[in-house]
């Protein structure tokens, strides 16, 4: 278990810093002007964000001393982490946090850096292979 841990420290820091970012008040949010808002900042501070972390997630999983099935099924670990903890957040910031209000397109934002990453370590590693 202690390797485990260590294998995925930075991922859990990370997965800690997502969710106080993501379920902070909304009167701790700095405003931004009217014309960047309507580009859509806070889209790719998702996107980002959960592509950082589903690399540091499938990077630990990967890890030699990661138990066999979580080494054999990283990619899939990443993606049902990041989805949850990104569908999770939504509904929280919906239904808990004072200010917020769920996104859908901040979920998909969410699913987009996740699946991203997925795709491209998984290319690379299928590239790899051949």
């Amino acid at each position: 278990m202690t390797a485990f841990l260590r294998n995925n420290r930075w991922s859990i820091l990370w997965g800690f810093f997502i969710l106080i970012l993501l379920l902070m008040p909304g009167t701790m949010i700095p405003r931004v002007p009217s014309w960047i808002d309507k580009l859509h900042p806070d889209k790719f501070v998702h996107l980002f964000i959960f592509a950082v972390f589903a690399f540091l997630l499938i990077q630990g999983f990967r890890k030699k001393d990661s138990p066999a099935t979580v080494q054999k099924y990283a990619l899939l670990w990443a993606i049902l982490i990041g989805l949850f903890i990104g569908g999770s957040t939504e509904l929280l910031q919906g239904w808990v946090i004072p200010l917020r209000t769920a996104d859908w397109y901040d979920f998909f934002a969410d699913s987009a850096g996740t699946l991203g990453v997925v795709a491209a370590l998984g290319a690379h590693r299928f590239l790899l292979s051949e």
